[in-house]
């Protein structure tokens, strides 16, 4: 009875032993097991671990200061950061060297600059706060983003506004990812609006003023109906456009639509003048 007691309590200590070590070398457990046994077409751990947004192997993290170096000056690498992302651009020196026209993002991260085109009064704790920039402006932000993923080597992350010193997304790149993802969405909306409201044609002269009229194309979008004339007010836009409104939409709450005034309802074109 004895040794039976004793060989219990040497297993659960070898457990315990065996719990403790998985718990530290967990990480490095779950990457030899996804790559020993994971199919890589398949939906496996391998995408949840490829897509981590923490500091991964062979990847640098820059502090203000440090990337400040990558200057291009005697002859040195050139880095500039965008959305907290840091990219060797030493194959572009031409662009991006001493005195070329696109020097004036290098060693920084200047997002701000790549959709605002002010490169005057720049602003070293502002350059990079992209969040109040308009909807349109962040997918244009992304889009650059994706532009030098593409054509030029990732090399780290820089630590301030979009990752902190362990190379982990801060709340405010969680809030930037989030307004992006809504301009998305608001882009994809109007878009759709657009093919069922398509844009009038629209022309202006001095004497007779702003023309809009209707036909089968306008728009750019072919139908098999004319529509008529309304000013569409769209949720975020500071002016209405023209749209071309089936007879049965005249009435739709999806969107709100006002006629032109001196313009007969059913008219396919309407003239008016802007104060």
């Amino acid at each position: 009875m004895f040794e039976f007691v004793k060989h219990l309590f040497k297993l659960q200590f070898l457990l315990i032993i065996a719990a403790v070590l998985a718990g530290v070398y967990y990480n490095q457990i779950v990457k030899w097991m996804v790559e020993k046994y994971v199919e890589p077409e398949g939906e496996s751990l391998a995408v949840h671990y490829e897509n981590d947004e923490t500091q991964t192997p062979g990847e640098r993290l820059f502090t203000r200061d440090d990337l400040a170096k990558f200057n291009g000056e005697n002859n040195a690498p050139i880095y500039l950061a965008i959305l907290g992302h840091v990219f060797d651009v030493t194959k572009g020196r031409k662009h991006y060297g001493p005195g070329c026209a696109y020097n004036f993002f290098v060693g920084r991260d200047a997002s701000v600059s790549f959709v605002s085109s002010e490169f005057e009064n720049y602003e070293d704790d502002k350059a990079d706060d992209v969040v109040s920039l308009r909807p349109n402006d962040l997918i244009s932000l992304e889009n650059w983003q994706q532009f030098y993923n593409k054509d030029y080597t990732y090399v780290g992350k820089l630590i301030g506004r979009f990752y902190n010193g362990r190379g982990e997304p801060t709340t405010y790149y969680h809030k930037y990812k989030m307004l992006v993802q809504q301009a998305k969405l608001a882009k994809t909306q109007a878009e759709q609006l657009r093919e069922i409201y398509p844009d009038c044609n629209i022309e202006w002269s001095v004497d007779r003023g702003s023309h809009v009229w209707c036909t089968r194309t306008s728009g750019g979008k072919e139908r098999n109906w004319v529509g008529y004339p309304r000013q569409l007010f769209e949720i975020g836009a500071n002016n209405f456009r023209c749209a071309c409104v089936q007879e049965k939409d005249l009435d739709t709450t999806e969107v709100m639509l006002k006629e032109y005034e001196n313009c007969d309802t059913l008219s396919h074109e309407c003239y008016y003048h802007v104060d």
